[in-house]
Formats: structure tokens, C-alpha cells, sequence
């Protein structure tokens, strides 16, 4: 019976050593990252930040967006995009959000996603954060559309500052100012928002943000070196999701 009970006994340490030992490597998985924006610029959620990908970062990625989020509609959406950054100053992206409409004059009581909106942003950083002042960016989202078309069209300026605490882990703060090419719509004033990265898991990130139009609540974390995941919830009534794919090419 004794010699059953020691081995039973280092049966179970051998399985929790395993157990342990899987958690290390999936956590040593994780690598520095800057998450994205549903609308796939870096940022938090539904804001964005002045921090940059790494210099020839490629993000491509998909999203849920809850009704009323940024088009005022009455049915929820989704986008997809392409995102790189091929200097440390520089960001470009372009998305397509689908819309619903009918689909022909022949069958006007089918409606579905059969139109897509196409919209891009440029953003450029003129300042990097140093040990005293924040980074700072400037964009704009289509800077093309026809008379602001565009439910995005905007220009915008973001600072953001990193406030590491030791052992405990890091706070970001973001403020900025948008100005719309039309009142009212997806981003139009002031915006800001602060994260908290812990220093046991550096690449998971609790965030709150205001949009301009209202408060989001949220989490986000980067998996597996690739797979960058965000979840938000506007005021508590509804969810919204980003998921993308990243990868650095090393020049």
C-alpha cells in the first residue's frame, strides 16, 4: 500500500510538473505588440492611439460592430482590412465595412449585405515618446471623399503616454481631438482613454475609452506571436469583436 501511494504521489507530480510546464511555454508565447482598433489602426477599441506597430508590421483582420456603434444603423455589421507599417512614423490601412441593401431593382425585397464601403487612413508620427513627453500622431480618414461622404471621414490628433509601474505593470493614456468632415458622425470631438497592462501577463490589456459618442469597456490580448484578439462593449448593450493575423518582415 505504501509503495502504491508514492507512486501514486509522484504520478500526480510528474502531472503538475507538465501542467506547469505547458503554462510557461504558452506564456512565453506572447511577444510585445500594439493591438488594433475595430477599425484596424493601432489604437484601443474604437480609438486610436499614438503608439505605432513595429517598422514592417503587416495586420490584416475582420469585426462584429454592434448597431449604432459607428454608422448609426439599425442592424449590426461587419468590416474587414489590411493594415502596414513600413516605417516607425508611418501607418496605412484600408477597410471595407458591409452594408445593407437591396439587391436589385429585379429583387427589391431581398436585402442583405450587397454593398461595402470602402474608407482609408494615413497616420503619421511626428513625435515619439520620450521619458517627458508623449508620442503624437496625426491622421486623417479619407482624405478623399467626395463632400464628406464618408461616414469616417475625419482628421484627427492623438497623444499617448506610458506610465510603468514595477512590478505591478503598465498604464496608457490616450487623448485626442477629431474634427469631421460632417458633424455627427463616426468620430467627431473629444476622445480619450486609459489601459492597464499587468506585468505578469504584458500583452493582455484592460481598457475604457470615451469615442466621441460614447464610453466603451473592454479587453484585448496578443496570442501565439501572431493573433491579436479585442472585445468591447458600448455602455453594456451590445459586443464587439476584432481578430487578426500580424507578422513583422524583418528588413
Amino acid at each position: 500500500m505504501y509503495r502504491k501511494g508514492k507512486h501514486h504521489q509522484n504520478f500526480h507530480r510528474i502531472a503538475e510538473t507538465k501542467r506547469i510546464l505547458f503554462l510557461v511555454m504558452f506564456f512565453i508565447t506572447f511577444v510585445p505588440c500594439k493591438p488594433q482598433t475595430i477599425l484596424g489602426t493601432t489604437g484601443m477599441m474604437n480609438i486610436p492611439s499614438a503608439d505605432m506597430r513595429a517598422e514592417g508590421t503587416f495586420d490584416g483582420g475582420a469585426s462584429f460592430i454592434q448597431k449604432d456603434l459607428l454608422y448609426k444603423k439599425t442592424y449590426n455589421t461587419y468590416l474587414y482590412y489590411v493594415s502596414f507599417t513600413p516605417f516607425s512614423w508611418i501607418e496605412l490601412t484600408l477597410r471595407e465595412t458591409l452594408i445593407k441593401t437591396r439587391k436589385s431593382k429585379q429583387e427589391p425585397d431581398k436585402i442583405g449585405f450587397y454593398q461595402q464601403d470602402r474608407s482609408t487612413t494615413i497616420r503619421l508620427r511626428p513625435i515619439t515618446e520620450g521619458k517627458y513627453w508623449p508620442s503624437v500622431v496625426i491622421a486623417a480618414n479619407d482624405i478623399y471623399s467626395d463632400h464628406g461622404g464618408s461616414k469616417y471621414a475625419c482628421i484627427y490628433g492623438v497623444a499617448t503616454k506610458h506610465f510603468p509601474i514595477a512590478s505591478v505593470g503598465t498604464i496608457e493614456a490616450t487623448v485626442g481631438y477629431a474634427y469631421p468632415r460632417k458633424k455627427g458622425e463616426t468620430y467627431d470631438g473629444v476622445m480619450g482613454g486609459v489601459s492597464f497592462s499587468p506585468a505578469f501577463f504584458p500583452d493582455m490589456r484592460v481598457m475604457g475609452e470615451y469615442d466621441t459618442h460614447g464610453y466603451n469597456f473592454g479587453i484585448g490580448a496578443f496570442l501565439f506571436r501572431h493573433l491579436n484578439l479585442t472585445c468591447f462593449t458600448r455602455e453594456f448593450s451590445g459586443v464587439n469583436a476584432t481578430i487578426s493575423y500580424q507578422y513583422t518582415i524583418p528588413y
